[in-house]
């Protein structure tokens, strides 16, 4: 409608009016770039124990639903048949997940009937761990609140897994390795999925941070913290969503 009645103005007038939806257009534009840079001068020059605490904010707020996963609820099967493969479950095996969001992995290993003797969520969100723990009742299964860089957890864990969560640890996964892989059985697994590539970022929302690794600072990391690397595999959570997966296993 608005394009039709600009028509019937003179060509003059209807220039002006162009370069005034321009000229608003350009304002708009550079508002948010100012915007961005107010945040990225905040992130600069934050200290790093400030970067530390925003980048969990999200996760100790978090609900379990799919904007946990970008509004797209997905299925863990995928990632326990690639976990599964490399030998993540079976019988007598006890088993660590952190940051298990809204229960896919547990559900699709209870659904596909995968072994295990004991299963242990931990969660930054006290709101998933209650709604978790009304949903799965399982007698092996249990929740807890807590970050894995520091939870106080018994030794002698078989598996570890976790998708879709190494790579928000901020500055990096390393911390969360140094903690967990003592309390590991010998031989005991680590699978996680990661995005490849080398960069690191807070998103728009200024609390989600996101770090893509090379592989060679993968191993770096597993081998810094007493585990020795399996494998290198692919799982695909979503047609558009493929991930790398990291195999790890402590000697």
């Amino acid at each position: 409608m608005a394009a039709r009645l600009t028509s019937l103005l003179p060509l003059r007038a209807r220039r002006r009016v162009q370069q005034m939806v321009g000229i608003a257009d350009l304002q708009a534009r550079v508002a948010g770039l100012e915007d961005e840079c107010r945040r990225l001068e905040t992130q600069l020059h934050e200290s790093r124990e400030e970067s530390w605490e925003r980048s969990r904010e999200r996760w100790r707020a978090a609900r379990p639903d799919a904007d946990l996963t970008w509004g797209v609820e997905l299925s863990g099967e995928r990632f326990i048949e690639r976990a599964a493969a490399h030998g993540a479950f079976g019988a007598g095996r006890s088993v660590l997940e952190i940051g298990p969001g809204y229960g896919r992995l547990l559900r699709s290993a209870l659904d596909g009937g995968r072994q295990f003797s004991s299963w242990l969520g931990l969660d930054l969100s006290e709101t998933n761990v209650a709604h978790l723990s009304g949903a799965f009742e399982d007698e092996r299964v249990e929740f807890r609140t807590g970050d894995a860089e520091s939870a106080e957890l018994d030794e002698g864990i078989d598996t570890v897994l976790s998708s879709l969560t190494f790579k928000h640890m901020f500055p990096s996964f390393e911390g969360l390795l140094t903690n967990v892989a003592p309390r590991l059985s010998s031989g005991g697994l680590v699978v996680f999925d990661l995005i490849e590539g080398d960069r690191h970022y807070f998103e728009a929302d200024g609390v989600t941070y996101i770090r893509h690794y090379p592989r060679a600072e993968i191993e770096q990391i597993l081998q810094r913290s007493g585990l020795g690397l399996v494998a290198f595999d692919q799982v695909r959570h979503h047609p558009d969503m493929a991930r790398l997966l990291v195999v790890a296993r402590r000697p």
